[in-house]
């Protein structure tokens, strides 16, 4: 299965630039996810592999072959657009069909992938409807089927989860990525969603702007993210960012805001040398501890949200609005006073550029 390679890829549509000097390269047999919000240029990434857009200047290489002339249907690529794209006046069978006929199969062939792809997304039921008779779940996964019914060796999706329930979503995952797996597609899926790029993807390239910001594993983006952008893409909680001044007291040094400040001597290796530096503080909501009594940053309880198994609560840490994950076992009244206490190991400090100095 190929490799796809682009090199210094440039895009405009009219002076608007969606893609700007972009070099990334996905492995063979690799499941790429590109996240980032809308308009950050994920979609045009997958046009241009695709060969529906040709970049303005730059080269696209799919195992080794320059293709930026090559018309798509050379380039063995299936597709699933974020807009859908279905035949209205076709039925299931025929929508999932048309692409196994450019191909010439024979009619048993036909038959046979459809029943497997239509039976992995729990669309058999549906083969004899027309798309105005299903619902959006239901047309996001004939589009998905669409494009996995095809078996090519390159596999393009464009926020092909965006429909789905929260238990098809859960499904839809596991399957996406068995199929990939079986069939040792080069895969690639855009999508704005942090759970579907993490829980699918073998690496998760980070956009904005038609930039690529940092390409990494799930994991490694999560725990040493390059700046604030990226901590934000990777967290589905807002990200706690406050802002302080490294300051050294004898032998301790303290994170110092306007309200509050925090030891973080033990942090001494990396902050030693920035002392007297404006820095941002970043605390996700699961690494923060709370306590009912001091030490720590005093809070005033605002606001508690359930969420099942765990609360959200929003505090006033000094001014500074928070966010906490807290077990729903333990109670907690608004207005009560609260001591919280970020884990220092699971902390980020970024510089005044908002480049991640620690860890």
């Amino acid at each position: 299965m190929p490799e796809i390679y682009l090199e210094n890829v440039v895009k405009h549509y009219g002076k608007h630039v969606a893609i700007n000097n972009l070099t990334l390269k996905v492995n063979d047999k690799e499941f790429l996810g590109l996240l980032g919000p809308p308009g950050a240029g994920k979609s045009t990434i997958l046009k241009l592999i695709a060969g529906i857009e040709k970049p303005d200047s730059g080269n696209i290489y799919i195992d080794g072959r320059l293709v930026n002339d090559v018309p798509p249907i050379e380039r063995d690529v299936s597709m699933m657009f974020e807009t859908l794209a279905l035949y209205p006046h076709l039925s299931v069978y025929e929508n999932l069909a048309f692409p196994l006929r450019k191909l010439n199969l024979n009619e048993d062939e036909i038959r046979l992938r459809i029943r497997e792809t239509a039976e992995l997304l729990r669309i058999d039921h549906l083969l004899d409807r027309k798309p105005a008779q299903l619902s959006g779940g239901e047309r996001q996964r004939v589009a998905l089927g669409r494009a996995l019914v095809k078996r090519s060796k390159i596999l393009l999706l464009d926020e092909p989860l965006g429909h789905l329930d929260a238990k098809l979503r859960v499904y839809a995952r596991v399957e996406i990525r068995k199929i990939q797996k079986m069939l040792g597609q080069t895969a690639i899926m855009s999508t704005f969603s942090v759970f579907d790029a993490a829980t699918i993807s073998d690496r998760v390239a980070i956009i904005n702007n038609g930039e690529i910001l940092q390409v990494d594993s799930p994991k490694n983006i999560f725990d040493r993210p390059r700046n604030i952008f990226v901590a934000k893409c990777v967290s589905s909680l807002p990200l706690n960012l406050i802002s302080c001044k490294i300051d050294k007291r004898q032998d301790k040094i303290f994170l110092v805001s306007q309200k509050f400040e925090l030891d973080v001597t033990g942090l001494s290796t990396y902050l030693s040398d920035r002392i007297g530096d404006d820095v941002i503080l970043g605390m996700r909501p699961s690494v923060i501890t709370i306590k009912n009594s001091p030490p720590g940053i005093e809070s005033i309880v605002d606001a508690i949200e359930p969420m099942g198994s765990e609360n959200i609560l929003k505090v006033n840490a000094g001014g500074v609005d928070m966010f906490i994950k807290a077990p729903s076992s333990t109670f907690y009244r608004r207005g009560e006073k609260i001591w919280t206490e970020p884990m220092l190991d699971k902390i980020y400090i970024f510089n005044k550029n908002e480049e991640l100095i620690y860890p």
